[in-house]
């Protein structure tokens, strides 16, 4: 059966992985709650980043211009004021019977101001505890990527860790991460390698202090008459081998066309 949205905005629901979920788009940090449980978000917005700044709340409520559902897609659009006229398009939409895919599209009407646009994302299962002092590592899709924790727009580098560059030896591989209900459901999450300029992992060394996996995407220059697309999908499995099929997941997703709604 085909899993469709309820709700006709700015919250909607959808079945993923036995349980409810929950998107506001409206929110501090748009994203997908499970209902009544204080986990997540999964697949969110986290602002909007480039050289020298980052805006964490640039993207929601109070930037959010339009929402719409058109058919299995949830597609809302958000003008953070200060950001060169930019316009950020994030689609979330059910994909098969287990996923949710999110697309991110940007464009903007300025020229020479957005240098190495980052859109930031999160994933957090669960949140850390405010105590807590994750450790922080950046996996980057190349050089000039690595260079963007250190231009101005991380608040703190003292605890980030660099990893070498991805190449074909050492991918971006999917995010596999057991689920926190002990109940045998493990999440995943792919992106395509082109479209992250970074991904930072926040996780410490106990599983009571959480872990957060965030998305740089992009990381171009973006001017007047650009625009760029981003794809992720997330993925709630019971496999007992989660971390082999996340691989054989992945292949498959790297080979599948744009939607048609891009």
């Amino acid at each position: 059966m085909l899993r469709r949205w309820n709700g006709s905005g700015p919250k909607f629901d959808v079945e993923w992985g036995g349980r409810t979920w929950v998107l506001k788009v409206d929110d501090p940090r748009p994203g997908l709650r499970p209902l009544g449980d204080p986990a997540g978000p999964l697949l969110a917005l986290e602002g909007v980043a480039a050289k020298g700044r980052c805006a964490a709340d640039a993207l929601s409520g109070a930037s959010l211009v339009g929402v719409e559902r058109r058919f299995e897609r949830v597609e809302a659009s958000y003008a953070p004021p200060g950001w060169g006229n930019l316009t950020v398009r994030a689609a979330w939409w059910p994909s098969g019977d287990d996923g949710i895919d999110l697309e991110v599209q940007v464009s903007a009407l300025s020229v020479d101001q957005l240098k190495a646009l980052e859109i930031r994302l999160a994933s957090i299962l669960p949140e850390p505890s405010a105590s807590s002092r994750p450790k922080r590592w950046v996996e980057p899709r190349d050089a000039r990527s690595a260079a963007l924790s250190y231009d101005g727009r991380e608040p703190d580098v003292s605890r980030l860790t660099t990893l070498p560059p991805a190449d074909e030896s050492n991918p971006l591989v999917p995010r596999v991460i057991p689920g926190p209900w002990g109940n045998g459901w493990s999440y995943i999450e792919m992106v395509h390698p082109h479209d992250a300029a970074r991904r930072i992992t926040e996780a410490g060394t106990a599983s009571s202090l959480g872990h957060t996996t965030r998305y740089g995407l992009f990381g171009h220059d973006l001017e007047r008459g650009v625009i760029l697309r981003a794809r992720l999908r997330g993925l709630w499995t019971r496999s007992r081998t989660p971390q082999d099929e996340a691989l054989d997941r992945f292949e498959h997703f790297l080979d599948e066309p744009p939607p048609l709604g891009s």
